[in-house]
């Protein structure tokens, strides 16, 4: 084998002689050429709101429960089935919600601490209600932009309507009670929330007849859902899914076996830091629980039965003698 040209130190003083970024292009230029790709993507970041409705099972399952309720009394009223749809769930900023040019009356409902949240419904749908409520087929004009002082005074009939589905709808997830704050035209002068606060906005699609379509919306800003948002991600299902009992019975299998620690808890007491410092052998502590009260026995944090001391095999004991009541034991 022939010897290398340069000895082990002659490299290193000549390398020492190079700067470091002349080392790195030197040993960039040694390597292979790297084969580029003949069609590259222009790459975005994604945009996508990330606490968007859809990521809430149960307040979409609410907005299908809505639409239950709103067929069951459109159809008592106008005497005929109405077509109500989902057409979308959005995070919206509730300034875009009110920049909409379209005639439209606004309910503003307002839940004792909750906050206010906004339902709006195209002009022309409102007449139709009022023209139902008044015996009539439930007809609009072309794109009416206000309502008379007629269809001013039903319309407050109309959000009592809604205050009472609103609270119904909810009342097996959270008990809201919703109470019409302000009708209006003009969306500027609502005062919902901030201009720049998202809210859970559902937009139905709403068909009377073959003439007359329009859309309702509903939106809750984020403030008036922040109580409620842990519950609502739970996920809604009527599938009962079959149960595996060899993968229960083993897990019980080894839950029984699983050791627990328990603890045999004779009374309590609250002393001052002084006292307890100045505390000598033969000195006593005045525990709260009487001689002949139950103490408690515990597993971790949970309060399991009430036990009284004793003793078996000449040796300390707990005998049970009754579990625990919820709530029992502070």
């Amino acid at each position: 084998m022939s010897e290398p040209i340069l000895a082990p130190e002659e490299i290193e003083a000549l390398m020492a002689e190079v700067a470091p970024a002349e080392q790195t292009d030197a040993m960039f230029a040694s390597l292979p050429p790297v084969v580029q790709p003949e069609h590259v993507e222009v790459y975005r970041f994604n945009v996508n709101d990330e606490d968007s409705p859809e990521r809430y099972p149960m307040f979409v399952n609410l907005q299908e429960r809505l639409i239950e309720m709103f067929d069951e009394q459109w159809h008592e009223l106008f005497k005929r089935d109405v077509s109500v749809q989902v057409s979308s769930l959005e995070s919206l900023f509730y300034k875009d919600i009110v920049s909409v040019d379209a005639p439209q009356v606004y309910f503003v409902f307002e839940a004792d601490g909750y906050g206010r949240m906004l339902v709006s419904f195209d002009t022309a749908l409102i007449v139709a209600f009022v023209d139902a409520m008044l015996g009539g087929d439930g007809d609009a004009d072309d794109n009416p932009q206000t309502l008379s002082a007629v269809e001013l005074r039903l319309s407050e009939r109309i959000a009592d309507k809604i205050s009472k589905t609103l609270g119904d709808l909810w009342q097996p997830v959270y008990p809201l009670d919703f109470s019409l704050h302000k009708l209006d035209y003009d969306p500027q002068f609502l005062a919902v929330t901030g201009a720049m606060e998202k809210c859970f906005s559902t937009f139905f699609d709403i068909k009377l007849n073959d003439e007359l379509n329009g859309q309702m919306g509903i939106y809750y800003p984020r403030s008036f859902l922040e109580p409620m948002l842990d519950v609502l991600r739970v996920t809604v299902t009527d599938e009962s899914g079959d149960t595996d009992m060899e993968w229960t019975n083993g897990l019980m299998q080894r839950l029984s076996q699983t050791p627990a620690a328990l603890r045999f808890e004779l009374g309590r007491c609250q002393i001052d830091i002084g006292a307890f410092l100045k505390m000598m052998p033969g000195d006593f502590l005045p525990i709260s629980t009487r001689a002949n009260d139950p103490c408690s026995l515990w597993i971790d944090e949970i309060p399991l039965f009430q036990a009284t001391p004793g003793e078996k095999n000449g040796g300390l004991a707990a005998e049970i003698t009754e579990p625990v009541q919820p709530g029992g034991i502070s």
